[in-house]
């Protein structure tokens, strides 16, 4: 706490003549003599036991020695509270400025990370590679007994950008940046290939038995990098079915490119696909039409032998069953037949045509700043924390000395 002038000298003579606490002559002489009155004396020294400056036994109290925090009554003393932490406050100052400079330190030498953002927004139900061969056809198959057209596959845009295809891809394309200007990978460009000095790990598992299989160290630094990569590739479904995909790199134009290139890499993967379904379909229904064609061809041969046989004028009731189920034979292949001829051409126009299932609504742009580390925000942390730490050792030290 800090005393004025006036304070000080009155505490300078209670310190010499301490009987001025307890014996009220003593202490209306002792102010004659220095000039104050005897009520003046009487209500500082109340004062200086308030302020913890004059023990409750009737003691002096040094000006630095610790407070008690808790009254008898198990209660907080706030003023005790507030002086301590006055007393101490250049304690509490230093211990901030320390965690305050090691957060800038932190936040000038931390790698710093750039993000670029991609927006994608599915076309149409890319469940489907048309409207009728993957429905209409499928019903149309089955209601005339014909197998083997499977569902049309499904694609979910999330796995295919946390797929390990994917991630292999860039991992291992060359990728212009600031250290390689022609060109690296990422195991390069990570520095994943370089042998490390520090690896506790590493020697840890040369003491451990091995289990009889160990990966070269090629297939080693893809999975590392793998890992790394899919820590910073973030992907976010919205329920409108917005897509919004985020790259972190340590260089703008590095994380931009990836993100387009994951973009691509969706979009293309879907379509050629979506096209392999359609020539599949396609030679599905060829091969049904020929047998169609066939059966169509049976069912005339097996009506024009039975008329050759059975002229009309000798027809007999039973006779007339058969000649009418030979032509429903007929009819009903002619138009299955049809079905399918009208089915096939419709598959080679699907195969033919480019559909556009995905749509890159944004593209990546390089970042103009840099998104972690947030140097202000650790900054402001440390401070706050150095802050709360100086305070609780101040008051635990406290306590300490009171014990002691």
């Amino acid at each position: 706490m800090d005393l004025t002038p006036h304070e000080k000298k009155i505490l300078e003579l209670i310190r010499k003549y301490p009987k001025v606490i307890t014996d009220p002559a003593i202490r209306r002489e002792i102010a004659e003599k220095n000039n104050l009155s005897e009520k003046t004396l009487r209500n500082r020294i109340a004062d200086f036991k308030k302020y913890g400056l004059l023990g409750t036994d009737k003691k002096i109290v040094s000006e630095k020695s610790p407070k008690p925090l808790v009254t008898k009554s198990d209660e907080i003393n706030l003023v005790a509270v507030w002086y301590t932490l006055i007393q101490r406050k250049w304690f509490i100052f230093k211990i901030t400025g320390l965690f305050t400079t090691i957060g800038i330190i932190y936040s000038v030498l931390a790698t710093p990370y750039y993000k670029s953002t991609i927006s994608l927004y599915p076309a149409g139900e890319i469940s489907e590679s048309s409207s009728i061969l993957g429905g209409n056809f499928k019903g149309v198959a089955e209601s005339f007994g014909f197998g083997g057209l499977g569902s049309a596959p499904t694609y979910n845009i999330p796995d295919i950008i946390n797929s390990r295809r994917l991630k292999k891809d860039i991992v291992l394309k060359l990728w212009i940046n600031s250290l390689y200007p022609n060109g690296s990978n990422l195991i390069k460009y990570w520095e994943i290939d370089k042998p490390t000095w520090f690896a506790p790990r590493k020697w840890i598992s040369k003491l451990l038995p091995s289990g009889g299989f160990s990966a070269d160290s090629y297939h080693k630094n893809i999975e590392t990098a793998i890992g790394n990569l899919g820590e910073l590739i973030l992907v976010n479904e919205e329920a409108s079915g917005l897509i919004t995909v985020s790259v972190l790199m340590e260089e703008p134009g590095l994380a931009s490119g990836i993100a387009n290139y994951i973009a691509e890499f969706v979009k293309d993967f879907i379509s050629v696909e979506q096209h392999r379904e359609a020539v599949k379909n396609k030679a599905f229904i060829y091969g049904q039409r020929m047998e169609a064609k066939k059966e169509l061809a049976l069912s005339e041969e097996e009506l024009t032998e039975f008329r050759k046989q059975h002229p009309i004028a000798l027809d007999t009731p039973d006779l007339q069953l058969t000649r009418g189920r030979l032509m429903r034979n007929i009819e009903e292949n002619q138009a299955v037949y049809i079905t399918l001829r009208q089915q096939y051409e419709i598959s080679k126009i699907e195969e033919a045509k480019e559909n556009l299932l995905v749509n890159i609504l944004d593209s990546a742009e390089p970042a103009v700043k840099k998104a972690k580390p947030k140097g202000t925000l650790i900054v402001i942390l440390c401070i706050i924390l150095g802050g709360m730490s100086g305070i609780t050792t101040t008051l635990i030290r406290n306590a300490v000395k009171l014990e002691k």
